[in-house]
């Protein structure tokens, strides 16, 4: 398991674009489930049938990533 540092630290490599004092706001379970998602996007999808996210989640992810949560 990743210290919460390390799971920032992760997720500012793939989204270099989020404030880390942001992410350190969140519980380190929830930054690691934010990890997981972005990791499966950065990742190509196939195109049969859709995305595994509802629209909470989606909503959630984007606002995480813009720093707007």
């Amino acid at each position: 398991m990743m210290t919460k540092s390390d799971t920032i630290a992760e997720i500012m490599r793939i989204n270099p674009t989020v404030n880390s004092a942001f992410l350190a706001e969140f519980p380190a379970d929830e930054l690691s489930e934010y990890l997981d998602r972005l990791s499966g996007l950065s990742v190509p999808k196939s195109s049969h049938g859709p995305a595994n996210f509802s629209r909470s989640t989606m909503s959630r992810s984007a606002a995480v990533a813009a720093g707007a949560a």
